[in-house]
């Protein structure tokens, strides 16, 4: 699996954390807050695409074109950022053979400018990804039509070493942003050490690219050493209200989604708490936990990559006990704040209450609805659960748990660990609740439907008029 396979090593090397180069002094990253909103699924399972960070543009009429890809890249028309269901056309290939792209090419990011739009493309050579090679570079290409037809402006970043049979070589994987001051950024992993780059070029010149280097912009995109930046990932956009560049990735080592920023595009620091916490990265499928992989930021009014207080956390998702022809799109909405003051917490995230038809509930704060769930209708956000215990503070960390068989359709929150003696399967983290109201909180009660005698979540003691309520699970951050 192409891009795939560069990732599954780099969740076994890399213990995660952004380096700090040069500082972020002018970025009070305690003062910042968070808000993560429910997962909606808007595309898939598919086995031969979602392999890349998904990237969009909003089209003249309103509507957004996405651009997915596996080795070839397709485009997909919707009314809304939401609406990326429907059928595909392909609009990259790979290369011809003994070309850098003869394994493939993915459309990692698009940005508009002077009239046209310019992707940034992943390539693969030489590869036998049974035998774990590959030869990883990038490519930047051009489209006067919306990314429906592309002109190849060529190789314009390469590795420093020479390809080497049984591994995956060179530098790839790269995302851009608009910097806002006359350049185009890419942020890549390089393979030789699972470290990220930065690499910059003239938004009027996309074709010629320098690597950032000591200190400075001297170094060719072809070939040119790079200094590394630490791990923020690939998954790279443009703050706009702070102009900050900022950068989302899976890191196992941090539990979650981690958050970078950068006050001047190459020193970042990261965001205390991860916007999604995970039990694992595990490449090897199946296997028994979520994978999350693929981490994008969009705007939702333009699909673009610059965005404001409100954006959308995009990225791919493999369930517990699938392999990779279970890849779901999912989407997130997200807000950012910041305040004078350090917030108690810094990361919340949406514990949803769903139910069916038959008004099953299901209660989730980390699991999209995939499979048999996707009749499931979101309900309420019933509070926002932390995505790491806090400090200082009593919680109780909470797992998201289902009846396990067909005759036991109920779901419910429950303690970690409490999943089986429940008589429930444990699938995924939830987060973590104070165990005592603290300010702005409101409980969470555990309740039960008397008609289908199913279990489900509330803020309200007299669960909304929807069952009866049976106890206290904890405090949550008020919606």
């Amino acid at each position: 699996m192409p891009m795939f396979a560069g990732l599954a090593a780099l969740a076994l090397a890399v213990p995660g954390g952004a380096a700090e180069p040069g500082g972020s002094g002018a970025i009070c990253v305690d003062c910042i807050a968070v808000r993560v909103g429910p997962p909606a699924v808007v595309r898939g399972p598919f086995p031969d695409e979602l392999d890349a960070p998904f990237t969009a543009l909003r089209l003249a009429d309103g509507t957004f074109r996405g651009f997915s890809a596996n080795g070839a890249t397709y485009a997909i028309e919707g009314r809304t950022l939401w609406d990326m269901a429907g059928p595909r056309r392909q609009v990259l290939d790979a290369g011809p053979p003994g070309s850098a792209a003869d394994c493939g090419r993915w459309l990692t990011s698009a940005a508009r400018q002077d009239g046209r739009v310019v992707g940034m493309v992943h390539q693969e050579a030489n590869c036998d990804y049974a035998g774990g090679r590959t030869d990883k570079s990038m490519a930047v290409a051009v489209s006067s039509d919306d990314g429906l037809g592309w002109t190849d402006l060529g190789t314009v970043i390469t590795g420093t070493e020479a390809p080497q049979a049984g591994r995956i070589n060179g530098e790839g994987d790269c995302t851009m942003v608009d910097g806002h001051d006359g350049y185009f950024y890419a942020y890549c992993l390089r393979n030789t050490d699972w470290q990220t780059i930065v690499v910059r070029a003239p938004a009027d010149d996309p074709a010629h690219w320098h690597k950032y280097h000591e200190g400075n912009w001297n170094e060719p995109g072809l070939g040119g050493a790079a200094t590394a930046i630490g791990f923020i990932g690939p998954g790279a956009f443009y703050f706009e209200p702070e102009g900050w560049v900022a950068a989302v990735t899976v890191d196992p080592w941090f539990g979650g989604v981690r958050l970078s920023l950068s006050a001047d595009k190459v020193s970042f620091v990261d965001l205390g708490e991860p916007l999604l916490p995970i039990d694992g990265a595990e490449w090897d499928r199946p296997a028994d936990t979520d994978l999350v992989a693929y981490g994008t930021i969009l705007d939702p009014e333009s699909g673009g990559n610059t965005v404001g207080s409100r954006f959308v956390l995009g990225y791919i998702h493999v369930p517990a006990g699938k392999g990779f022809e279970s890849r779901y799109l999912v989407l997130r909405e997200v807000s950012l704040t910041l305040a004078d003051e350090p917030p108690a917490a810094q990361a919340g995230l949406a514990l949803t209450r769903w139910s069916d038809p038959s008004r099953n509930a299901y209660v989730t704060a980390t699991g999209p609805l995939t499979g048999d769930r996707t009749a499931y209708r979101r309900d309420a956000v019933v509070a926002y659960v932390l995505t790491r215990p806090p400090k200082g503070v009593a919680a109780i960390g909470f797992a998201e748990c289902s009846g396990g068989r067909p005759d036991n359709p109920d779901h419910l929150l429950a303690e970690d660990g409490e999943c089986a003696a429940l008589g429930y399967a444990r699938e995924r983290i939830a987060g973590w609740l104070y165990a005592a109201e603290q300010p702005g909180t409101v409980p969470v009660y555990r309740c039960r439907a008397e008609e289908t005698q199913t279990h489900f979540a509330s803020s309200a003691p007299d669960c909304e008029g929807l069952g009866t309520m049976l106890f206290t699970l904890g405090h949550g951050l008020a919606p």
